[in-house]
């Protein structure tokens, strides 16, 4: 099993649109995928099962928040237990929807002083509720300015794809989340984590420089592929950046560097 977490500085950046599109490449490529939707909004819960599912899901308790608020109660969960199916272009892919009641779990693990380390709940979780059964478990979660989420979804994750745009203050604020994440975390994140810039209009010379102030102010550890701005990739969860084919070629490259550096086995302390 291998976890994978998205994190962003800010939100609009295109995170939960890039899980769902590497998500779609394991699929192909016949991987065992769950995507577990760790933000309380149900962004990625809503694209994938519709606003009128996500409600009768969390009305009916099946979310990972519900799960969580089991596990920390002592009782024993099954995560396949709380797993829906949706459709993902020509696939069906494993999901764990998300709701409100995610907030009373991260309000539970973090502020009621009985949990040492609440950083490490998802974790725990995934360890001990049957997750191994999937091959990729990708974690879509709220911006950095809710820290409990990032954090959390950083010490459940073997890996970490952080999405970037370079317009407006997004570079600035990645850097600054880079630094915090390096203060408070143990030592390998140059290794455990990676930037991916996304969005970027290279049809218009402002986008151009866009890019190049992005490439140079952000000095970090990041993927060669650079996803453009296209309307293709949208469209999800239809999946047509395959009718697309520079928008398939992106996600073809990125696709692999991502099982290139999934290959590669390093200990993280």
């Amino acid at each position: 099993m291998q976890i994978i977490a998205f994190l962003s500085a800010s939100g609009g950046v295109g995170k939960t649109t890039v899980a769902l599109h590497l998500a779609h490449k394991f699929l192909s490529d016949a991987r065992r995928v769950l995507l577990i939707d760790l933000d309380p909004s149900a962004g990625l819960t809503a694209a994938l099962l519709g606003e009128e599912e996500a409600a009768k899901l969390e009305a009916r308790g099946m979310t990972v928040g519900d799960a969580l608020l089991k596990f920390m109660r002592g009782e024993v969960v099954n995560l396949g237990d709380y797993v829906v199916s949706a459709r993902l272009g020509a696939f069906q892919v494993d999901v764990v929807p998300s709701g409100d009641s995610l907030s009373d779990a991260m309000g539970m693990a973090w502020f009621s002083g009985n949990r040492p380390s609440p950083e490490r709940l998802l974790r725990h979780f995934l360890d001990k509720s049957g997750a191994d059964r999937w091959d990729v478990v990708l974690l879509d979660t709220l911006p950095f300015y809710e820290r409990r989420y990032t954090l959390t979804a950083f010490y459940a994750a073997d890996k970490i794809i952080i999405v970037t745009h370079p317009y407006g203050a997004e570079p600035i604020r990645v850097k600054r989340m880079y630094g915090k994440l390096m203060e408070v975390v143990e030592r390998g994140i140059d290794i455990k984590a990676r930037v991916l810039i996304n969005k970027v209009d290279n049809s218009t010379r402002e986008g151009r420089e866009a890019f190049k102030i992005v490439e140079r102010s952000l000095n970090l550890p990041r993927f060669q592929t650079i996803l453009s701005l296209r309307v293709d990739y949208t469209r999800v969860p239809q999946m047509k950046y395959i009718e697309n084919k520079k928008a398939r070629e992106e996600v073809e490259a990125l696709y692999r560097e991502v099982k290139e550096w999934l290959s590669v086995e390093l200990a993280i302390y």
